[in-house]
Order: C-alpha cells, then structure tokens, then sequence
C-alpha cells in the first residue's frame, strides 16, 4: 500500500516563498561606508571589535611610518587557483586607504574585492570594509590609534599595523 503524498496548502507555500526571500536581504547587511563600517564595530557587530591603544611616537612619526608601509604592504590583489571538483580561480585585491585629516588626525581604512564575490555580498566603491583606524595625536610624543577589526581572520593584518605604528616590525603581513 502506498502512502498519499502530502499536499501543502496555498497559504503555507506563500509563507514559505515569503521566509525564504526575506532571509537573504536580513542576513547580508554589509556596510557600505568607511562609516558605516565604524558605527557598525562600535555597536558591537559581531566578528568585530574596537579597541583603543596609545603608542609612545609622535602622531607625525606614526603617520609616516604607516604611509610608508600600507601602499607597499596592503594595496596587493592575491590569487589563488584550486582543483575542487574543477579548476577555480578566484582572488582578493586589497584596497589600503590612508588621509591626514588635518594636522592632529588621519584615518586609515582596509577593503577588500573578493572575485568571484561571495553570495549576497553587495560592497560600496571599493570592497567590503576588513579594518579601519583612527589616529590622533595625543601629546607632543604620543599617537591614540583607535582600531575597529575583525576578530575572526585578518588578525595578520591588525597585528601589522600595530607593529608598524609602534614603530616595531617592517615587515608585511601575509596575505590572503
């Protein structure tokens, strides 16, 4: 004996239809501003957060040392190939932003243009924002850097930037 198949009713498959396309547009909120992006971590995106340190340099110091370091370093397009199932290519171009804001402030921003780009995934000019700083100066030899960062992935990248802002290592973070 075969069982009947179970018919679903029109207003449940309406309901369904309805769930299913509200879903992505909830789940993919990505900010699309350098502003957006810092209103987000200060609200307390998940994933991210902002974390406040003062190094003992001059704001001038600082500034220097990250224009030097951030073109070179992180303004660079990976690409990868991988065999899965069948040959892919995909990349991540890197999109560093550094401006003096007047004498006593800069900010400095980090996107990143993902292709193929992930599912859903609608970014501002310039990609999706991975990290963005805040430098003031905070004395004649000391610099508050405010960072906003993601605490999953591209530690490399925040832990860079620090080093470099202490006027520690030169070296550039591995990219992704």
């Amino acid at each position: 004996m075969r069982a009947k198949p179970r018919v679903l009713s029109f207003a449940t498959l309406v309901g369904l239809a309805a769930l299913l396309l509200a879903a992505p547009v909830a789940a993919f909120n990505v900010p699309q501003t350098r502003e957006e992006f810092v209103r987000a971590v200060t609200s307390g995106a998940r994933g991210a957060k902002m974390e406040t340190l003062v190094v003992d340099r001059s704001f001038d110091e600082v500034y220097r040392t990250l224009q030097a370091r951030t073109g070179p370093c992180l303004d660079q397009k990976v690409e990868r190939t991988a065999y899965v199932g069948y040959v892919e290519h995909s990349s991540s171009d890197y999109n560093p932003t550094l401006k003096r804001l007047g004498a006593d402030r800069a900010e400095f921003s980090l996107q990143v243009v993902h292709f193929p780009r992930a599912l859903g995934e609608n970014t501002g000019p310039g990609g999706l924002y991975i990290m963005a700083a805040d430098l003031k100066r905070a004395g004649a030899s000391r610099t508050e850097v405010v960072l906003y960062r993601p605490t999953i992935g591209f530690k490399n990248i925040s832990k860079s930037f620090v080093e470099w802002a202490e006027g520690g290592s030169t070296d550039c973070p591995k990219l992704k």
